[in-house]
């Protein structure tokens, strides 16, 4: 490239000359610095891609040591696999921030709870930079199970926790709980209320893990409404859920919560024209036959709405 260019310069003359030999410093400390952030780049792909067996066995050991300490009860050997400006954040919101407050906190919690059993499952573990590496995964004590994030930082050539988070997970049978104790729901129900005479009928979808209803309402004075309305168990929020489809393209979702034998649907809803609804609605269990519905704190658009009152459902065939 050089000769080139000083063939050029006596056909240029002094300003630019000057001009011409700047652009090229230009293009070329161009070329250096972006030559140099591509090998960058390249360098921290590089850690992320080509050692998947190097961080699954740090992750190993970084994991092992830590089971052995709290299973041991050893708060020191364990506040010893933390950075000193480290940070644990449990699912409570609580941090441990600092390798003295996880000393301290683990102290008391081994003082409390003797006999404590960690077990871990690692669900990934990768490279961010040569000197970080992440790890996904699960730990359960004794019978909580947790789903965590650890970052792991390179210091002094030793691997330390720099910053963990976890997020408590609803027991394993918790879905399945809740939607037994609607069960009794399963079938074919009718109502006779003055708006018009309601028919439903409930059924499990496939592995049991939603109640599917179907309704129809007759009403007077024109064609049948019909809804579908799924219920099921939403472990994030930690309580069975139900969202609503009617033939009327409205819509709506509803959190239910238990009171013995009442259950109380706390909804939304929103219609075609745009206006939302909200309401509590209230199912009550009497028995295999018959269960009671009434809606109260009805509201359209901030308007307050009267209330549903209490209406008699009977098993179809059952009366």
């Amino acid at each position: 490239m050089f000769p080139e260019v000083l063939r050029l310069l006596p056909a240029i003359d002094h300003c630019d000359h000057f001009r011409y030999l700047s652009f090229f410093a230009m293009k070329t400390n161009f070329l250096f610095v972006s030559a140099f952030a591509l090998l960058a780049m390249v360098s921290t792909l590089s850690a992320q891609e080509s050692a998947p067996d190097e961080a699954a066995n740090i992750s190993k050991s970084q994991v092992e040591a830590y089971v052995n300490a709290f299973n041991k009860g050893d708060a020191k050997a364990l506040a010893a696999l933390y950075a000193e400006d480290s940070q644990h954040t449990s699912n409570e919101g609580a941090a441990m921030v600092g390798r003295a407050a996880v000393l301290d906190n683990m102290a008391k919690y081994f003082a409390k709870n003797q006999g404590a059993t960690l077990a871990i499952e690692v669900e990934s573990a990768r490279f961010l930079t040569p000197d970080v590496l992440l790890e996904k995964g699960f730990a359960t004590v004794n019978d909580e199970t947790t789903r965590y994030v650890c970052s792991y930082v390179k210091k002094d050539g030793t691997w330390v926790i720099s910053e963990l988070d976890e997020t408590t997970l609803p027991p394993l049978n918790a879905a399945s709980a809740a939607l037994d104790n609607l069960g009794w729901l399963v079938g074919s129900w009718k109502d006779n209320s003055t708006d018009g005479k309601v028919t439903s009928t409930v059924d499990w979808t496939n592995n049991g893990h939603f109640l599917r209803r179907s309704y129809t309402i007759a009403n007077e004075d024109g064609d049948p409404t019909s809804a579908t309305e799924v219920i099921g168990y939403d472990p994030v929020a930690g309580a069975v859920k139900s969202w609503m489809f009617d033939s009327d393209g409205g819509f709506g979702e509803g959190t239910w919560r238990q009171e013995g034998n009442k259950w109380i649907n706390s909804y939304t809803g929103t219609s075609l024209d745009g206006s939302t609804t909200t309401a509590q609605h209230i199912t009550t269990y009497v028995d295999d036959k018959k269960y009671t519905w009434e809606s109260v704190n009805r509201q359209r658009d901030g308007e307050i709405l009267p209330n549903i009152d209490r209406i008699e459902v009977i098993r179809a065939g059952k009366e």
